[in-house]
């Protein structure tokens, strides 16, 4: 049986937005494909606490995928804070306070995570950046490996430069926001240096960045994208017809 995978979207966004990503994954793939039900609002309580409560929804909808399909594990792909948080998923225990985690490892066979910020920053100034430090800190490199397999998905599609072009400048921005060194290449939000931690197979797409809003050509823009880092693991999955994408 085809393992289901778990979709996670990143930083504020609504679940919704990620079905048509999710159509193309299940083309693709020919497995079923479950978002996790975040929103803005769930995104907000986070910030405000931590991200437990994201984790929990995902925990869910790991769940809600097994129960749904009869398998024994599934796989995750998370965007952007959403690798965050597939990646803190995997762990035993959740932030500095001691509090029991879900113990994911013992239910996820693969995790990919596309224009994650997933290495330790040098000045993180986010709330969401901080998290990811500590998961980086905590469960460091492929922690969980070889139970689970690791893909860190990074496009290589701006140059931040000060004084540069509009798209430059904005990257330079963001890239400084939350590692502290805008002069860098990135997918346009997340600098490479954050998305490819030490112990964690990388993938560097030349042009794919962060999200739509950049440019069309993102993470699941397509299926030829899409094509290129869900092959990495060589797994030999098969094209199938599109399958409704469910949430959870």
């Amino acid at each position: 049986m085809n393992e289901p995978i778990v979709l996670t979207g990143g930083y504020g966004s609504n679940w919704r937005m990620y079905q048509p990503f999710g159509r193309v994954l299940a083309r693709v793939t020919g497995r079923r494909v479950f978002v996790t039900t975040l929103t803005g609002i769930t995104w907000m309580v986070a910030n405000l606490a931590d991200y437990a409560l994201l984790v929990a929804r995902l925990h869910q909808a790991v769940m809600h995928a097994l129960s749904q399909t009869g398998a024994d594990r599934v796989i995750l792909v998370g965007h952007s804070a959403g690798g965050v948080v597939s990646r803190a998923y995997l762990g035993d225990l959740f932030e500095d306070h001691g509090r029991e985690g879900f113990h994911g490892h013992e239910r996820v066979s693969r995790i990919y995570m596309l224009g994650s910020p997933l290495a330790a920053a040098a000045n993180p100034r986010h709330a969401g950046i901080r998290r990811a430090s500590w998961v980086d800190q905590k469960y460091p490199g492929s922690f969980y490996a070889p139970e689970v397999s690791y893909l860190a998905v990074c496009g290589r599609f701006k140059q931040g430069k000060r004084g540069g072009t509009l798209a430059e400048r904005r990257a330079y921005r963001a890239y400084q926001y939350i590692s502290g060194n805008g002069e860098q290449w990135g997918d346009g939000v997340v600098p490479l240096e954050l998305c490819k931690p030490d112990g964690i197979p990388a993938m560097e797409i030349e042009g794919v960045s962060h999200s739509p809003f950049w440019s069309r050509r993102w993470y699941g823009a397509d299926e030829a994208i899409v094509r290129q880092w869900w092959d990495y693991f060589d797994q030999g999955d098969a094209p199938s017809l599109a399958r409704d994408v469910l949430s959870a």
